[in-house]
């Protein structure tokens, strides 16, 4: 997850009871608005009966008007029905199904004060005023009019109960859940909280902490400890930069290192040729010259282990030449097939070491010096041979392959591989490393000036073994580009056929 995403979810997480407190208040807004919506139709179904009851009380004045003498009250009198029958059917059509009893009483009251108008008109109509006088007084003040009321009070109590009532019932039940649901929301806000808090915590100031503290160690001046960034984000993408450029600088100051000891190994060496070579070819003709005049068996014995072992001295001061002051570097065109193994033929029949070559005919050319591949080999197959000693002797293989790549072969390999008794797993990192060897007569030069050769081709070297099962070294050299070399010259006649051909 990269630093981006981890701070919009951390701070995601801490807006987000916002957002639920936002959403809470928009609900609990939304209940208040029904609940008053509510409470608005309830009241206006009130004054809907107000109406009715305002309607069947002018019903009642015109027969009193009738009474009065106002004969145009009678023909009044079915518009007060019309209006009463539209106002009761408004009202009753909004009653909940358990109020529609009211309803009906109050149809009653209408039928029986439409029932005694009737018959106060004809009372009066007839001459009989004061009989229609004391039946509307009995029936419609008396009687009618006392069950209206009592019908009204039933009704405004009820409309109160179920409009008013309810509606406080309900705005005190959305305020408890709204008053619950904001302790959740706290509750969910200081997890929120915290979890954003370990987050940012996790994703920034741990590994922050880490490079903080992989950079004091750095600029104490250990290079060697590796720094491992745990973090897939910006910060581990720096923690990785910040240990590449510390690898980097181990590299230089392995290499800063490295040219000292070459500085001091060439001074060394300069000093070692001029005082020690010129002696020791002195040295050797004259243990040369004194076996040819000695006789006595024990004594030429001798005087070869001196010639031996001025020879020895000779190779390691060659070495430290070679190593310190190499030549210069003149790549030319070749086949893997140049060289020549002619100076270990006898070495390996007297070891009893099997020799088994491998290389197809039709190889790219490489690039190399071939002076230096030879010496480059040269010091690899010294090291095979020396790992299968006489009298068991051993095999040692020599296989050329391309190395395949988009659009044919890029590289040619180049695998020497003896049956030795390996090299331990904790051995290999250093081999190729100046001055390294497990031999006490050894230099620790040879697999250094291979390795540098090779690589100064632009190729690379690299040890594969295991214990009991043999070494192989592995020489991956580029296929050569550019115009074809010049065609080598022919060697002399004199000169052997080499032995290490690999057709």
């Amino acid at each position: 997850m990269t630093l981006q995403r981890k701070l919009l979810l951390g701070f995601s997480l801490m807006v987000l009871p916002t957002l639920l407190v936002g959403i809470q208040a928009i609900r609990t807004n939304a209940l208040e608005r029904g609940t008053l919506e509510t409470l608005r139709q309830r009241l206006a179904h009130s004054r809907t009966y107000a109406e009715v009851e305002d309607a069947m009380f002018n019903q009642t004045q015109v027969v009193w008007r009738y009474l009065s003498g106002d004969p145009a009250a009678k023909r009044e009198f079915p518009l007060t029905e019309q209006v009463v029958d539209y106002w009761l059917d408004r009202w009753a059509a909004g009653l909940p199904p358990g109020d529609i009893k009211l309803a009906d009483g109050v149809r009653k009251i209408e039928r029986d004060i439409r029932a005694v108008a009737g018959r106060v008109f004809t009372l009066y109509d007839s001459g009989q005023r004061q009989a229609a006088y004391l039946t509307a007084r009995q029936e419609l003040v008396e009687r009618l009019q006392p069950a209206l009321a009592t019908v009204n009070r039933e009704i405004y109590r009820q409309a109160r109960e179920f409009s008013v009532q309810r509606a406080v019932t309900q705005v005190e039940g959305i305020v408890e859940a709204e008053r619950r649901v904001l302790w959740a929301i706290s509750l969910l806000a200081l997890v929120a909280g915290l979890v954003a808090s370990w987050l940012i915590a996790r994703g920034l100031a741990r590994p922050i902490s880490e490079l903080r503290a992989a950079m004091a160690v750095v600029g104490a001046g250990d290079l060697d400890r590796a720094i491992q960034p745990r973090s897939h984000d910006e910060i581990g993408d720096l923690a990785r930069a910040f240990a590449q450029m510390t690898e980097q600088l181990r590299q230089s100051r392995a290499q800063l290192v490295q040219s000292e000891k070459l500085a001091s190994i060439g001074q060394m060496a300069a000093a070692v040729a001029h005082g020690l070579r010129n002696p020791l070819a002195s040295l050797r003709a004259a243990a040369q010259l004194a076996q040819r005049r000695v006789e006595a068996p024990a004594a030429r014995e001798q005087l070869q282990a001196i010639v031996e072992q001025v020879d020895r001295l000779d190779l390691r001061i060659a070495h430290l030449l070679a190593f310190s002051r190499p030549t210069p570097f003149h790549p030319l065109r070749e086949s893997v097939q140049a060289g020549a193994l002619a100076g270990f033929s006898e070495l390996l029949r007297q070891r009893r070491v099997e020799l088994v070559t491998s290389c197809p005919a039709a190889l790219p050319e490489v690039r190399v010096d071939p002076m230096r591949l030879e010496q480059a080999l040269t010091e690899i197959v010294s090291n095979a041979l020396d790992a299968m000693p006489a009298p068991d002797g051993g095999r040692l293989e020599i296989v050329a392959r391309a190395q395949g790549g988009e659009g044919g072969a890029n590289g040619i390999v180049l695998e020497i591989t003896d049956s030795g008794p390996g090299i331990p797993a904790e051995i290999l990192p250093n081999l190729g490393e100046p001055f390294f060897t497990t031999r006490p007569e050894g230099t620790g030069l040879g697999l250094a000036i291979a390795k540098r050769y090779v690589e100064e081709a632009g190729g690379r070297l690299q040890i594969v073994s295991a214990v009991g099962r043999g070494t192989t070294v592995r020489i991956v050299l580029p296929v050569a580009g550019g115009d074809p070399a010049p065609a080598a010259a022919a060697p002399p006649a004199a000169t052997p056929p080499p032995v290490r051909n690999l057709a």
